[in-house]
């Protein structure tokens, strides 16, 4: 087997544990591959299998007079009034994400011989092979179907079952193949519950049709064995006896659509979905489906490459012709790294991780179906982490940063139709609890489009009191889209309604400024000189800077969508008003208007204070230099240890600054080795990392992690943010690090459409910009070190640019000093 090790995982044991296994999906379908050749597991989501239902939440009686309350407290000074007066708004919880079903393979005989498991990023295929057994497991986005293929040198006995944490019932049924087997199951989600109720509850009796989700699977086996199902026993299974080789197909749906309506009326109509689905996909052999399977991964995947260790110039350096006993594991890789982090793998890591974020994001974020969640769409415990939910104070967002950049436009979809279903909820929040028009959300979200402050009346104000998780998700929309040649148009109305919410927010201040009451920094808290710590303030920085980014995306948007002039003219007048990031006598950026506030966590994972920075572009380091230090030195305040999607930030936020040491550092933070319980295997410390399937460790697992070290990966080879007149900046290699000496990054997305590769030696820089349908070369203009260069009139539909540059010199000039 060849290995390229920025292309596959290799591990040389069956999944330890949860997060050691494989990830394999189609946004609709998830699965974790184990890879044990005896007892395997292929632990399966269905991304749209969730506790609760469409119908609305109630809100809190009094919830406008308690938002009223706070905010006088506030204004007044007295935060803990303030503080106790925000959690009279709270409504409840949001709903949980939920496991599946798990399909069980067990073989009567054991398989001792040596094992190698890897995952194929380039194919989407977890891969098990023995000197027994070579088993591959995908899901396909063309046919919507998870395959599993397994061949045996010697015939063998098999029994295959299907088992789910939640309420089912399996039925045999015709196949419409001759020599096949179908199973059918109908499985029942627990109805809508307090999700800190726990894990227990998860199998309790579940509501009607209409008040809880229903699923329906069906999976069909086929071998040159003898097969006969088995509903006798506790787990209704198949039997095979004789097999050398098995194919499964497993296929899912449940009744609510993705905007929450009624797809079916009743159990039959599911099953009868599925069961078509099958039978549509009967006439294909599975070397079909699985060529289609890989067609359809590769036609997103190969978009782009990055090798960031070519030491001839732009060119792919594989591991050539070594099988997966000789190649490291990438646990090893991991380890080895962190013992010498000069080491010479480095560089195809980064490209690795990289490359499992654009995986994750294909596998996880195509097609129909609810957004990515906080674990993508990967789950395995009916109570997972933060119940596996929208956390929108920044996870959401991070999800979602590097679709652009990374140049996959087909998971925006998904995104911004879930935002219409949040603003359906939010405008009701908007109106009854801040008298507002518009729409709002705060922390915390479900598939359902919960959007109201979280809690039962206890919960603590900085993870539940804040109204601007609406506007940061659709400023999040609007710049995903200006990656696209169609623009953010079609966002325009959801940035409406978040703008006139967020104008209704602001209030006047004594010093004639706009600002926002009650308000919080997410997750944060402050301590005042008496010592006291509070968490409810006036005009954090956060607010304000959301505000002000969605404020200016409205009226951009204007030049191509017609507004209300009173609204353009209300949010011109407001912006004028709005101040922007102060520096403190510290010479940090400060996180709240009141100077005496000090930070009980300098190290505090969050750092809404510099979102001005990155994702947002009103703080421009080239534009303020003073600003943009102070933004730099918040940033190395922040630490070096934190939780995995924090660093992942942190990554972002360097390489805007463009300070490659200061990125690369932080990237190869990012990439420490982390045990399955969560601990450092040096330290034993509970810290943040990557697992050894390089899934990203809060700990536990969330997938935003990843996507932010994609985004920030891309942000230090190319940014496009910046405009000159009419014409996008492309500025290239802004945040190289010395260790990327030589290397090529192809299919990097840019904003206005645009696709650009890249090149580099130590002497030379290689350009080509490869432009949209009806757009010139002077739409651009490129930018390195300072020099900006104009295209050159393209050729095919591109324009190339030579760049004669001593990267070396310019490398150590722009070397970190302090960290």
């Amino acid at each position: 087997m060849i290995l390229d090790p920025r292309h596959h995982l290799l591990d040389r044991a069956p999944a330890r544990a949860w997060t050691d296994a494989y990830p394999v999906g189609n946004g609709h379908l998830g699965a974790m591959v184990f890879g044990n050749p005896a007892r395997e597991r292929i632990q399966v989501n269905d991304s749209s299998v969730w506790r609760g239902s469409p119908a609305p939440r109630s809100l809190p009686e009094g919830a406008g007079q308690a938002l009223q309350r706070a905010r006088e407290s506030a204004l007044a000074g007295d935060v803990h009034a303030a503080d106790a007066a925000t959690r009279g708004t709270q409504s409840g919880n949001v709903q949980m994400y939920q496991p599946f079903v798990d399909l069980l393979i067990q073989r009567t005989t054991e398989d001792t011989s040596p094992l190698a498991r890897v995952l194929d990023l380039r194919s989407g295929w977890a891969i098990t092979v023995t000197e027994q057994l070579r088993a591959i497991t995908g899901v396909s986005i063309a046919d919507d179907v998870l395959l599993d293929r397994r061949v045996f040198a010697s015939p063998s006995d098999l029994e295959i079952s299907v088992a789910s944490v939640h309420e089912q019932s399996v039925a045999h049924r015709p196949a419409s193949h001759p020599e096949a087997v179908v199973l059918a199951g109908a499985l029942r989600v627990a109805a809508s519950v307090d999700p800190d109720i726990g894990g227990d509850d998860a199998v309790r009796a579940p509501a009607s049709f209409t008040e809880s989700v229903h699923a329906s699977w069906a999976l069909e086996l086929r071998t040159d064995g003898t097969a006969s199902a088995d509903l006798t026993g506790p787990a209704p299974s198949i039997h095979v006896t004789g097999a050398t080789w098995t194919e499964l197909r497993l296929v899912s749906a449940t009744q609510f659509s993705a905007d929450g309506t009624l797809r079916v009326p009743d159990h039959a109509s599911l099953e009868a979905e599925v069961l078509a689905h099958l039978t549509t996909l009967a006439a294909r052999s599975h070397d079909e489906l699985a060529t289609r399977a890989e067609e359809s991964h590769r036609e997103l995947y190969d978009r782009v490459e990055l090798d960031l260790a070519a030491p001839d110039g732009p060119s792919p350096t594989p591991y050539r012709d070594r099988e997966a006993p000789t190649m490291p594991t990438t646990a090893q890789r991991l380890d080895n790294l962190r013992a010498d982090p000069e080491h010479a793998d480095g560089p195809d890591l980064v490209a690795l991780l990289a490359h499992v974020g654009r995986y994750l994001l294909i596998s996880g974020g195509v097609g129909e179906g609810p957004p990515l969640n906080l674990q993508g769409i990967w789950n395995e415990s009916p109570a997972p982490p933060w119940y596996g939910d929208y956390t929108i104070n920044i996870n959401t967002e991070m999800n979602y940063w590097p679709a652009g950049p990374a140049q996959l436009a087909e998971v925006l979809p998904a995104f911004q139709e879930w935002l219409g279903v949040l603003a359906a909820q939010g405008a009701r929040v908007a109106r009854e609890v801040y008298g507002a028009s518009g729409w709002t959300a705060h922390h915390n979200s479900d598939r359902w489009g919960f959007a109201a402050p979280v809690g039962d009346g206890e919960d603590r104000p900085q993870w539940s009191a804040w109204p601007l998780g609406g506007a940061w998700l659709t400023s999040t929309l609007v710049d995903l889209l200006r990656f696209t040649p169609d623009g953010p148009a079609s966002a325009a109305g959801l940035v409406e309604g978040a703008a006139r919410f967020a104008l209704d927010l602001l209030i006047e201040l004594p010093d004639g400024t706009l600002g926002t009451a009650p308000s919080t920094s997410p997750e944060n808290r402050f301590v005042l000189p008496a010592g006291t710590v509070g968490e409810v303030h006036v005009s954090t920085t956060s607010d304000l800077v959301i505000i002000r980014q969605l404020l200016h995306d409205l009226l951009e948007l204007s030049h191509v969508v017609e507004f209300d002039e009173d609204l353009l003219e209300l949010a011109e007048a407001a912006l004028s008003r709005l101040p922007g990031e102060r520096v403190l006598p510290t010479g940090l950026i400060a996180e709240w208007s009141d100077d005496d506030l000090t930070d009980p966590d300098r190290h505090h994972r969050h750092q809404s204070h510099l979102i001005g920075l990155y994702p947002g572009t009103g703080l421009d380091p080239r534009r303020d230099p003073v600003l943009g230090e102070a933004a730099r030195r918040s940033l190395v305040e922040r630490g070096f240890e934190s939780t995995g999607w924090s660093l992942a930030w942190r990554i972002c936020l360097a390489a805007r600054l463009e300070d490659a040491e200061l990125a690369n550092r932080f990237l190869l933070r990012a990439l420490r080795r982390v045990e399955a319980d969560g601990t450092d295997p040096v330290t034993g410390e509970v810290t943040g990392g990557v697992y050894d399937s390089l899934l990203c460790a809060h700990p536990p697992f969330q997938i935003d992690g990843n996507f932010g070290a994609l985004a920030g990966t891309c942000e230090m080879l190319l940014q496009s943010h910046r405009v000159r007149g009419r014409r996008r900046e492309l500025t290239v290699l802004p945040s190289l690090p010395s260790a990327w000496s030589t290397g090529r990054a192809r299919g990097l997305g840019a904003r206005g459409g645009a696709v650009v590769d890249l090149g580099w030696t130590p002497t030379r820089v290689e350009v080509a910009v490869h432009l949209p349908a009806g757009v010139d070369a002077d739409a651009y203009v490129v930018e390195l070190d300072g020099e900006v260069r104009a295209l050159p009139a393209a050729k095919d539909g591109a324009a190339h640019l030579s760049l004669s540059r001593d990267l070396t010199a310019r490398r150590s000039d722009r070397k970190t000093d302090t960290l």
